[in-house]
């Protein structure tokens, strides 16, 4: 009906409640003016007198102008405002409430009961970028090709014949891609191959992904995404929800998150920038093209080509309207995605296919590829877009505009602290020596960004009070001076260790070598929640192995050699736990009771005391803070023992944590069961 149509388009910007409000006054007002015109003429009110009122009125959008829309507070507002925003979408994905809009840019649309302190401003990726921890998950590599594809398409073809070759698989349910209305991006869904002819051209003005709530809405489970860059960056952030955000999904009113289907492919497109629809369109027009005649359109040498009746024109991008965030973005290539697809580096009419997870190695099913792109072509463009970035960066430090630093979170052992300042943290060396030269390094770096020094309980260094200009700079240089930065987040911590018996008169082992081998095979390795290793060299247990994730105590049991023994009590002078009985000529050790700490076999003037067993205990599940949890103990003989048992316990700790950085191993372990959890361990080593 007409009139429900021009209100629609009225309403469209406003949230639920004032759409109601509204809709019901100009339907009323529509109605009575009607009423009006046909009582003038004489006649019933039909179709044409009520588009006659409604023409009375004006356009829909200048008359929406005359509804202010109402402000509410939303965290996100610093960064749509201050043009940090990347308009990427996501944020309205994935509100559980639908009370964000995108048209052109996020906006709330009525009033947010936490004020946007929920998952729109978490997976946002102009707030943190999040890659450093979806980097160490994902194990990004990057492998460029070229190649062509079956299907017509943009370039070659390549993004339109992979999903083809996921749809006719049964790989996914359907694709997320954007189509368009005159080349204004429009998200769509497809199930079928028929339908990604209609998408298979580039668009390079802004486009929004809410057909990915519209596919959970549909029932859809598994689907695969086409989008940019920035839109890859949020997708990701969505995937690795709880690590990054330490909590679960937001619920709505309902009580219920959002619906959304498995994502299980990214595809990126390469992306210099995008542009202002209504901008783009005008440009067009005063270069006398109309949009809805345009066949193509390409960016290449600073020049939109546009493609009419078979004919190319150039367009310089200079006089077509940037989006804003664009400016203050570093990546060219959608480093994040699966498989990033674009022209650059390739042959002409064949696509550039950069392959980063083995869920894009499945593109080598779908295209033969070819080796040969230019990956100097590629390269140019990511340093271009750098540089733009930095401009940027210097324009806005200079103006003191606000500055999200989202990329901080590129890197390990960044984190941000309450003043708005950043520490960094150098992960620890093993045992924590350190060289003179090493902590004179750290000195300098300190001293050159005016930064504080901090020494953290397991043997690391932190620098406190570095800028948010200065991060990038301050862990290029420590990386450079092989003081490696990390240790923070859901991941292994740096190993502490005790001086060990190369340094203590009470050690058992070589506490030191062990933490090198520990380090060398699980350092920064992903877990469900932080996972911290202690090793102590005897059973003093003096960096609290029983109270870790995992914990190591070198231990050495006693046995008497009678020959040897004259009962002198020396032993049982130096035992802390008395398990030495003295009795006649010979001691006795109580095995209930002594801890395997070797003191008695050191201390006997007649070499009487005599190695019976010696190794290391293992604690597995203990853990310190909020709450106390002893691990369970089990006595193994070697180191690489240790790391055997240690790499099983990762495996099934990510098995069956359900609850990622809010529920540490000791929690895992009682809600399954020790004994489950302990057989499915020994059945993995």
């Amino acid at each position: 009906m007409i009139i429900d149509d021009y209100i629609k388009e009225v309403t469209k910007g406003m949230g639920p409640d004032q759409q109601k409000e509204v809709s019901e006054e100009l339907k009323t007002h529509i109605l009575d003016s009607a009423d009006a015109i046909a009582m003038e003429k004489n006649v019933e009110v039909d179709e044409e007198i009520i588009a006659q009122a409604i023409s009375l009125m004006g356009t829909p959008e200048k008359l929406a102008k005359m509804y202010p829309k109402l402000d509410h507070a939303w965290k996100l507002d610093e960064i749509v405002e201050s043009d940090m925003c990347a308009k990427c979408g996501t944020c309205a994905v994935i509100c559980p409430n639908n009370i964000l809009s995108f048209d052109g840019k996020p906006e709330l649309t009525e009033e947010c009961l936490r004020n946007g302190h929920g998952m729109c401003f978490e997976v946002c990726p102009r707030v943190s970028s999040g890659k450093y921890q979806i980097k160490i998950r994902e194990k990004f590599t990057e492998e460029m090709y070229y190649g062509r594809g079956s299907s017509s398409g943009q370039d070659g073809g390549a993004v339109t014949t992979f999903l083809k070759h996921l749809l006719e698989n049964d790989k996914i349910d359907g694709a997320i891609v954007v189509g368009d209305e005159y080349w204004k991006p429009v998200s769509l869904i497809v199930q079928n191959a028929e339908d990604l002819l209609k998408t298979s051209k580039s668009k390079y003005t802004i486009s929004t992904l809410e057909a990915l709530k519209t596919a959970g809405d549909m029932g859809l489970e598994r689907v695969t995404i086409v989008a940019l860059p920035c839109q890859i960056n949020g997708l990701r952030k969505l995937q690795y929800f709880p690590y990054l955000a330490k909590h679960e999904e937001e619920l709505g009113r309902t009580g219920k998150p959002v619906k959304l289907p498995k994502i299980e492919y990214l595809i990126g497109l390469f992306c210099t920038e995008k542009f202002d629809y209504g901008n783009m369109r005008q440009i067009l027009e005063d270069n006398q093209i109309k949009m809805e005649d345009v066949e193509k359109f390409n960016v290449k040498k600073g020049k939109l080509l546009v493609q009419v009746d078979g004919e190319e024109k150039k367009i310089d991008l200079d006089k077509i309207e940037l989006c804003a965030g664009c400016k203050m973005c570093r990546d060219f290539d959608a480093e994040m995605a699966d498989v990033s697809i674009g022209s650059v580096g390739s042959p002409m009419g064949y696509s550039t296919i950069i392959i980063r997870t083995p869920k894009g190695q499945e593109i080598k099913e779908a295209l033969e590829l070819e080796e040969g792109v230019k990956p100097e072509e590629i390269e140019r463009l990511r340093q271009f877009k750098l540089k733009r970035f930095l401009k940027e960066l210097e324009r806005r430090k200079e103006n003191e505009e606000f500055i999200s630093f989202y990329w901080a979170s590129d890197y390990a052992g960044v984190a941000s602290r309450a003043d708005g300042t950043y520490f960094i943290r150098i992960r620890a060396k093993p045992a924590g020596w350190y060289e003179t030269e090493e902590i004179k390094e750290i000195l300098d770096v300190a001293e050159e960004f005016n930064a504080r020094i901090k020494m953290t309980n397991r043997g690391a260094y932190e620098l406190h009070d570095i800028t948010g200009f200065d991060v990038e700079e301050v862990v290029t240089r420590l990386n450079e001076l092989d003081l490696v930065t990390g240790s923070e987040g859901p991941l292994v911590r740096a190993t502490l260790a005790c001086p060990g018996k190369e340094n203590c008169g009470s050690g058992l082992i070589d506490t030191t070598t062990i933490c090198k081998t520990i380090e060398e095979r699980f350092m920064e390795k992903p877990t469900p929640y932080k996972f911290k290793i202690a090793v102590s060299g005897c059973p003093n247990k003096c960096m609290r192995p029983q109270i870790h994730d995992a914990g190591i105590a070198g231990i050495k049991y006693p046995q008497t050699n009678e020959d040897k023994c004259n009962g002198c009590g020396r032993c049982s002078e130096v035992c802390k736990v008395e398990a030495i009985n003295i009795r006649g000529e010979t001691s006795y050790t109580n095995y209930d009771i002594c801890v395997g700490c070797g003191k008695c076999m050191t201390a006997c003037p007649h070499s009487a005391r005599e190695t019976k067993e010696e190794g290391l205990m293992l604690y597995i599940g203990g853990k310190a803070g909020r709450e106390l949890v002893e691990g369970f103990s089990t006595k193994v003989e070697t180191v690489d023992e240790v790391t055997d048992y240690i790499d099983s316990v990762l495996r099934v700790y990510n098995k069956y944590a359900d609850k990622p950085q809010r529920e540490r191993l000791a929690s895992t372990i009682k809600r399954i069961g020790q004994t489950k959890f302990i057989n499915e361990v020994k059945d993995g080593i």
